[in-house]
């Protein structure tokens, strides 16, 4: 079955297919890249990745290395003490500027080659290549696995760094830096050449929309004040003099490298990476930028679109056979339950439902795989567009698959567009009513009788246990017993308190056994169980001293066989040999309703 998020993942990278912009030209091997490769990785703070295109595709990690670093330096010295070298103001310059802050005298962010030259030399270690050894296990404890430099990156672009030996040095002129400007320099490029592919950048990503816990290792890499911290930076200053464009547009915190990568995060959610070399103006992947605006709006991921995160929005979700739909069926019918009940599930969900909680639903149903699936909504508080979107490519994706969908929303949370026409979901008020559908589409689905073909109550009566088991003389016998009456909707058949009337076949209609609410008779009544044409009522008298225990309503037009308790007296004193057998179906028909009832363990409500 297909995931919705996927296919919706696949469907606009090709939307978005602009080819606008170079690659980076000032560092020779990143000239020689290939402009066509494109790559997308979502993954989400519970460790699952999507992925589009050439994901495992390597290239350096360039300037996307700077919020890692910065987060090592806070982590090592303190944010004061790093406070105290760059600052976290948006500088409004490419991130390449020969410049400090006028005031200050420091570097304006860690986002710019200046601060980041500036936060390497705060990592902690004796030397350029140990801070840069801790670096690179840092940058592995955010993707998940050890990475490696590309040797080849790392010649080329220390052998063009001269814009970047004049800002390291000019850092050293003015005493931001401590130490041979050198030998930062070295640090600063080697981490620039750290490889990585896509999904590496998506799961670091995660990393910090995770509030600093790696979503595979369930390590705390990052504080939670220090991962804010970073996220605010990025979130102003990560996309150079094109901050203000992003942030207003796309509205997550984000990195971008010269390479063509891009990472954003969206807190409590996910974390974003795209991988396209060509470059706008400011330095930012062409397509990559095209791309996360357009994943922004569709999927409302901008932070300032709010809702409270959940780590799931799935309550509980358990297999039909689980439960009890109070609706007593033919024995054909319940085997068919029995064998297919695992194939229907029910989804409980809660709490808001944004893109995050409805992926989770959608990547939980199409692990499940049921052939039919019932959506509980009504503990939803908000829910966002993208949401039931995801949702309804959900149906969709469903429906591929020969699957189906119902929903229990009596409030209408989750408004169908198609309501009216044959495209609809089934919509029910209660649990009840959905497990109901759920229960009939399986013997529909699974049964041996034609599901278009009019019903037969009498042929479904001969299979009911009273009379299946008993033999041709004795059911002769019993035949020119039973007597056949009508009910009207809504007519009471049995009392409470009544003496064992007899057994009561139903051969068409349908009828409920109800008790007293609480509250007592004026209180409203609580239905027990439903019983359609095959079933039975009224034997249960006899293990209650006689005397009925329910009120036993038809709640449509009923047409029953009866064999009332004067005809079965009768029998045992006048044909004992047919009243045995009768009573030893009646037993068997007993010791299997009860034992129904002790293994359905949920009761609905």
């Amino acid at each position: 079955m297909r995931n919705p998020v996927q296919q919706y993942l696949e469907d606009i990278v090709a939307q978005c297919g602009d080819t606008d912009g170079a690659v980076a030209d000032y560092i020779p091997e990143l000239a020689a890249a290939d402009p066509d490769r494109f790559a997308l990785a979502l993954a989400t703070v519970d460790g699952h990745v999507y992925e589009v295109g050439d994901t495992d595709v390597r290239y350096s990690i360039q300037s996307i290395s700077k919020p890692f670093t910065y987060a090592l330096a806070l982590t090592d010295q303190g944010p004061e003490a790093v406070a105290e070298k760059v600052d976290v103001e948006p500088s409004g310059e490419a991130f390449n500027e020969i410049s400090l802050a006028g005031d200050t005298g420091r570097p304006r962010n860690p986002m710019i080659n200046a601060g980041a030259i500036t936060a390497a030399s705060l990592v902690a270690g004796g030397s350029g290549a140990e801070r840069f050894d801790r670096t690179l296990a840092w940058y592995g404890s955010f993707a998940g696995r050890e990475l490696e430099v590309d040797e080849a990156i790392h010649d080329s672009e220390l052998a063009t760094a001269h814009r970047n030996r004049a800002i390291a040095h000019m850092l050293r002129e003015f005493r931001v830096l401590e130490g041979d400007p050198e030998d930062t320099l070295a640090q600063y490029v080697r981490q620039c050449s750290v490889e990585v592919d896509t999904v590496d950048l998506a799961r670091m990503a995660a990393t910090l929309a995770n509030g600093g816990v790696q979503p595979l290792t369930g390590e705390r890499v990052l504080s939670g004040p220090t991962t804010e911290r970073v996220l605010s930076v990025m979130a102003t200053c990560g996309m150079y003099d094109a901050a203000g464009d992003w942030i207003s547009a796309v509205g997550m915190p984000a990195k971008s490298g010269v390479s063509g990568g891009i990472i954003a995060v969206l807190p409590g959610q996910v974390g974003l990476a795209v991988f396209s070399p060509r470059l706008d103006a400011h330095g930012n992947s062409a397509r990559g930028v095209t791309l996360c605006e357009r994943m922004s709006r569709d999927m409302e991921m901008h932070l300032m679109h709010v809702g409270r995160s959940s780590r799931t929005a799935v309550r509980a979700a358990y297999p039909l056979s689980r439960l009890s739909s109070r609706r007593r069926r033919p024995e054909d019918d319940q085997a068919v339950l029995e064998a297919h009940g695992d194939r229907a599930r029910v989804y409980e969900l809660h709490g808001d439902l944004l893109f995050a909680e409805a992926e989770h639903v959608a990547r939980r149903v199409v692990a499940d795989d049921p052939e039919l699936a019932v959506f509980d909504v009504r503990r939803l508080d908000d829910v966002a567009q993208v949401a039931r979107e995801t949702l309804l490519g959900l149906r969709t994706t469903l429906r591929e698959a020969g699957a189906e969908a119902a929903i229990v929303d009596p409030d209408g949370v989750l408004p169908d567009p198609d309501a009216g026409t044959g495209e609809a979901s089934p919509v029910f008020p209660d649990l009840v009513a959905a497990v109901v559908w759920a229960e009939d589409e399986l013997v529909r689905r699974h049964g041996d009788r034609d599901p278009d073909a009019p019903d037969d109550g009498d042929a479904v009566v001969a299979e009911h246990p009273l009379l299946r088991d008993l033999s041709p003389g004795a059911r002769e016998v019993v035949d020119g017993l039973l007597e056949r009456l009508t009910y009207a909707e809504g007519e009471v058949v049995l009392e409470p308190g009544g003496s064992f009337a007899g057994v009561h076949v139903i051969v068409r209609g349908e009828a409920v056994a109800t008790v007293d609410g609480p509250g007592g008779p004026d209180d409203e009544p609580r239905t027990l169980v439903t019983m359609n044409p095959g079933t039975s009522f009224g034997e249960l008298a006899l293990g209650t001293d006689g005397v009925q225990e329910t009120r036993i309503r038809a709640s449509r037009d009923l047409e029953v066989l009866r064999l009332g308790a004067d005809a079965l007296e009768r029998l045992t004193t006048e044909r004992p040999e047919v009243a045995v057998e009768v009573w030893r179906a009646m037993t068997h028909d007993g010791y299997r309703v009860a034992d129904r009832a002790l293994r359905a363990s949920v009761t609905l409500g």
